[in-house]
């Protein structure tokens, strides 16, 4: 975010006041979108009613009053979240007619804040990677370099942020798919703590680890929508928070160390209290081994297709949809893979999750730090394919803890690089309070 860029909050009282209108701000949206999506492929389908709702809001300010912290503001949301009257259809071809009984939980948190929806963005198809790319929606595709990929799975939202298609938006993350794509467009993206957020109306991956959350274009206005969303911390720490900087989530490439470096210096030049190195065992690390998505994904699919939708507007089963072979080509042999592990136990896998998470809480208190720090991806993304970011997001979701990717302020070949932040339930405020910081030294 740049200076000349206001906050939310700024937008919301202008737009409330008269000073500003919601349609006008609405249709810069969408001339931004008729003018850039054509190459981007971020958006999958737009919202009939977003005119009808910004006009709402411009009747509500021309007799003085607001409609919540998010009086006429644009917002996008990734393709897996329903919203009334609008297919769901995970950027699948064979969930295309797919119509949701209502809104989901936070969609219609957004609608009481004041919110008005432009649409709904490409993804990875059923979230399944850190790339987006869908059959209905084909690759989106970065604004800084057409040959390269946004991430994923919540790309399509990034890019809408990044290119003004909404002021913010909602993504999902399973295990990185909302960091990531903040990281890699220079936003900012908000995991939230496992189950802090409510899931109905979305479509699951892994019900053990998926969340729903913010991307925007600072933290400021992430903390708004998380207060819209009904998440609301307190504005500022009571000390400022000693942080741990977890070397060997750094990777290889001295590239990303030194794009961190300015980060770290300017919380230390702020009275951050900054331990270095701090580290994990090696044994614990999330690098291989089973994973709870190839567990848990079938069951929970399954569960969502018959409940979720209008009958008759989606297949029964996951095994139907496989079976009709209306997805990517390529994800046949996931998709078959993960059908013949529906009814297997997660047991084994969610006892690693709690070893992991007991090693990290046992880190904090051994090196009595607060949050620990990281780069978002050990890489930049140089080509449309799958980028090998490392396994540090995989921390937030197999801890369950809350994390924040902020940018460092600087880049690699053009590309932004993410630091992220995490720490326990209950560290918000100075997760925060860290990355207000981070970003003041990047502006």
């Amino acid at each position: 975010m740049t200076t000349a860029e206001p906050t939310i909050a700024t937008l919301a009282s202008h737009l409330a006041s008269g000073q500003l209108r919601a349609r006008d701000l609405l249709d810069a949206c969408l001339v931004a979108i008729a003018a850039r999506d054509g190459n981007l492929h971020a958006m999958l389908a737009m919202n009939l009613d977003a005119r009808a709702e910004a006009d709402a809001a411009d009747r509500a300010a021309a007799q003085g009053r607001s409609l919540g912290p998010l009086h006429g503001i644009p917002i996008v949301v990734k393709d897996n979240i329903d919203v009334a009257g609008m297919p769901t259809t995970s950027g699948c071809i064979g969930l295309r007619g797919a119509m949701p009984v209502g809104d989901a939980n936070v969609v219609s948190r957004l609608r009481a804040a004041g919110a008005v929806l432009v649409g709904k963005t490409n993804l990875s198809e059923l979230s399944f990677e850190i790339r987006s790319r869908s059959s209905l929606g084909g690759d989106v595709l970065h604004p800084l370099n057409l040959e390269v990929t946004p991430g994923g799975s919540s790309g399509g939202t990034a890019v809408a942020v990044a290119c003004g298609f909404a002021v913010a938006g909602l993504g999902t993350d399973t295990g990185g798919s909302l960091r990531i794509p903040a990281a890699y467009t220079g936003l900012v993206g908000f995991r939230p703590a496992q189950y802090a957020l409510p899931m109905n109306g979305i479509a699951p991956l892994a019900p053990a680890t998926d969340t729903v959350g913010p991307i925007a274009r600072s933290v400021d206005d992430v903390a708004l929508l998380l207060a819209a969303l009904g998440l609301r911390f307190a504005a500022a720490p009571d000390r400022q928070p000693r942080i741990g900087i977890l070397r060997q989530a750094f990777g290889s490439d001295r590239a990303i160390s030194a794009a961190l470096a300015p980060a770290i210096d300017a919380l230390a030049r702020s009275d951050v209290q900054i331990i270095d190195p701090v580290a994990l065992p090696d044994a614990l690390l999330p690098i291989s081994g089973d994973h709870i998505v190839d567990a848990q994904f079938a069951d929970a699919f399954d569960g969502y297709l018959a409940t979720n939708f209008v009958p008759g507007t989606a297949p029964a089963t996951l095994s139907a949809l496989v079976k009709s072979g209306a997805h990517l080509p390529d994800y046949a042999p996931q998709l078959r893979a993960r059908l013949a592990r529906k009814g297997g136990a997660t047991a084994t896998i969610l006892a690693e999750h709690a070893r992991l998470r007991d090693a990290m809480v046992h880190l904090l208190n051994e090196k009595q730090v607060d949050l620990l720090l990281f780069p978002t991806s050990q890489v930049v993304p140089r080509s449309l394919e799958n980028p090998k970011g490392g396994w540090a997001p995989e921390l937030a979701a197999r801890s369950g803890w809350p994390a924040l990717s902020v940018p460092s302020g600087e880049q690699i070949d053009g590309m932004p690089v993410g630091v992220e932040l995490i720490g326990p339930p209950g560290c918000e405020t100075m997760l925060f309070a860290a990355a207000r910081q981070i970003e003041a030294r990047g502006r």
